[in-house]
């Protein structure tokens, strides 16, 4: 049953959104609103862009920061929020089916106690698709995406384990949460904060796990512009090896105050000398929204150079088609009686 913020939820559902693609976080919420459970779920909107109007919606929470936080940093800053045993983390170009909240319930309330459920997507042919929903880093920070290959939701295999899952729909327990310190908001705006949540939940001895009959719809890619999408993968898998796999800098030992969280605090006291507090907000909500405006210019940067590609493409057979057409027309030519 759908219950506001105040009413102590069992659960709460939370969507960090820009508000860019009104439509399709209304369809997100739509679908939370159709969750077959009895359990008590709030749902909240964390909005990131406060020039967008925000829209009334019955029965959902929404925060607004003034700013935009990111993705990682709008989950923590719901948290603040939130006095229930589970968040329910979404994005608003996913839907959930009726019954995907019961099974994230049923998985993580058993006997092992995972922190983080995730559940899976489904393909045209009605398979879970290879390399996306979670994975395995090797000794070297080496990556192995799961499951290795797509599959049927009755044969998934649930004693896979997984250093992390994606946070599409995930449900996760806010007990391991706060132990860990919850995101990394330095993961800006979005890409790798998943990994690094799910990944630091398994270092502290927590269980992250796949749940194959939990299913959602899921726009990949549908929040993220091309270019800055791919910007931000490699630059944030290099910063979550650097945080996570620091010998692997030039070969280098670790020791203590090496990590950049060790010489946080002195760090802060540096970096804001003769700043003040306003000031620094100031920046950075100017930074945040400088952000926004690039990820709609390299949209459209993107999409302009995708559609000169494939307009290329199209030209350059048609050339070559023409040049064809040329050398059959001599060769009829030659073959004509009496030549």
């Amino acid at each position: 049953m759908i219950v506001e913020l105040t009413a102590q939820p069992d659960v709460v559902a939370v969507i960090p959104t820009l508000g860019a693609n009104l439509a399709r976080l209304q369809q997100c919420i739509a679908s939370l609103m159709s969750s077959d459970t009895q359990r008590r779920l709030a749902i909240v909107v964390v909005w990131n862009d406060p020039r967008q109007p925000v829209p009334n919606f019955e029965s959902v929470t929404v925060l607004e920061p003034g700013m935009n936080l990111g993705f990682p940093g709008a989950l923590n800053h719901a948290r603040r929020w939130i006095n229930s045993e589970f968040l329910w983390v979404m994005q608003d170009d996913v839907r959930v089916t009726p019954t995907c909240l019961e099974h994230l319930l049923s998985r993580i309330s058993a006997p092992d106690e995972p922190a983080m459920v995730a559940p899976v997507y489904l393909d045209g042919d009605g398979l879970i698709p290879a390399d996306w929903r979670g994975g395995i880093f090797g000794a070297g920070g080496e990556l192995e995406k799961f499951p290795r290959i797509s599959s049927a939701p009755e044969n998934f295999d649930r004693s896979q384990r997984l250093d992390w899952v994606v946070s599409s729909g995930a449900l996760t327990r806010l007990a391991p949460w706060d132990q860990i310190g919850g995101w990394d908001a330095d993961f800006f705006p979005l890409n790798w904060s998943d990994i690094d949540f799910g990944y630091r939940l398994t270092r502290a001895g927590y269980i992250t796990a796949l749940e194959p009959d939990a299913h959602i719809e899921h726009d990949r890619r549908g929040s993220t512009p091309g270019l800055l999408g791919r910007y931000l993968l490699e630059r944030h898998s290099r910063r979550f090896r650097e945080k996570n796999f620091p010998g692997l800098r030039a070969g280098e030992e670790t020791v203590e105050g090496d990590r950049p969280e060790d010489n946080e605090f002195e760090v802060g006291i540096v970096g804001n000398r003769g700043v003040t507090h306003e000031q620094s907000q100031q920046v950075a909500r100017a930074a945040s929204l400088a952000l926004i405006d690039f990820a709609t210019y390299a949209s459209a940067a993107w999409n302009k150079q995708q559609r000169e590609s494939q307009s290329s493409r199209f030209i350059q057979p048609t050339r070559a088609m023409r040049a064809l057409l040329r050398r059959l027309r001599r060769v009829l030519k030659s073959t004509r009686p009496g030549r």
